[in-house]
């Protein structure tokens, strides 16, 4: 019997090449080692008669700082409340937070998910001391980056003060108290605690904002491509003071073509603008960050309230009519 093309040799395949273990390692090693002469040429550049103190740490952070770093007082305890007044940067000088005396950056010591360099810094600080601190892409968001914020393997900047709450520094103390429902929310979602309603949002995903906003990571819940017009239902909540539970203040409709500005409060359009994708969301700000005075007197809100919002956005051909 005869066979077509039985006398012709097969063309071998190449070889993949194989990445080992040990390829891995020198990678990431000449990778490590690229980082630290950068950082080493930062701070070969950073000279200041205001932050004359100076100290390398084992995990590679590089800290200046007005006072001496032994003096600080009683060591942190493991959730203890830490403030910062300042900015976090790149080190490009991009801007990506600024925390105020009205507005601080508050997390519990080595309790929250803040970066393993933030905590690190706190321990460093007394209360009232100043720094500014480099902090390796290892010690801040690492391989992941905190997208679209942060750039993968980035090094950050910061330049802050130190606060600690319950210390006798009265402003602070006024600060505190006029943000006691938002710090309190902010320390519930530390210990898992999600406001609203629980079965909104299955799979939650924090994004960029400064509010805490998050979305639904579950199939289904996202767009294939930005939609041209869509149609979305809002549910507004308040929380004050005097409340254990969120009061619901209704929920209302409509439709808009999302390249059209002012059909959002900014601070939820913002995050429309930075996820288009995303369908399905809940935010919740402090009254005076996400409305304006006229806004909170015709809702009847105080600025130490807080306002919460569960949306979902649909795509739709047809317009529809405002409910």
């Amino acid at each position: 019997m005869a066979c077509a093309g039985c006398g012709h040799e097969r063309t071998p395949e190449p070889l993949k090449e194989v990445v080992t273990r040990e390829d891995l390692l020198a990678f990431n090693q000449e990778k490590a080692e690229r980082e630290r002469l950068f950082i080493d040429s930062l701070v070969a550049s950073i000279h200041s008669s205001v932050m004359p103190h100076y100290a390398e740490t084992a995990t590679g952070l590089r800290v200046w700082s007005s006072d001496r770093f032994e003096q600080r007082g009683a060591p942190l305890a493991l959730g203890d409340t830490v403030q910062w007044v300042g900015e976090l940067m790149l080190t490009d000088s991009t801007v990506l937070s600024t925390w105020t005396e009205e507005e601080p950056l508050r997390f519990l010591w080595n309790r929250s998910d803040w970066p393993a360099g933030f905590h690190e810094l706190a321990a460093l600080l007394a209360d009232g001391q100043r720094a500014e601190c480099l902090v390796p892409s290892h010690m801040g968001w690492g391989l992941t980056g905190y997208p679209p914020l942060v750039p993968q393997e980035a090094v950050l900047l910061l330049n802050i003060r130190q606060q600690m709450p319950g210390l006798g520094q009265v402003g602070l103390e006024v600060c505190y108290t006029y943000r006691h429902v938002w710090n309190a929310l902010l320390d519930g979602m530390e210990e898992g605690v999600w406001p609203g309603d629980a079965d909104w949002i299955q799979s939650p995903a924090l994004a960029a904002s400064p509010c805490m906003a998050w979305y639904e990571m579950d199939d289904g819940f996202e767009f294939d491509e930005p939609a041209e017009h869509v149609s979305v239902e809002m549910r507004t909540f308040r929380l004050t003071i005097d409340m254990d539970v969120p009061e619901d203040l209704g929920a209302s409709s409509w439709d808009f073509d999302p390249s059209d500005g002012g059909q959002l409060l900014p601070v939820l359009a913002d995050l429309q603008r930075l996820y288009p994708l995303k369908r399905k969301w809940a935010c919740w700000c402090p009254a005076d960050v996400v409305i304006d005075e006229p806004g909170m007197r015709a809702l009847g809100v105080t600025k130490s309230d807080v306002l919460g919002f569960q949306w979902e956005f649909q795509a739709v051909d047809v317009p529809l009519s405002v409910q």
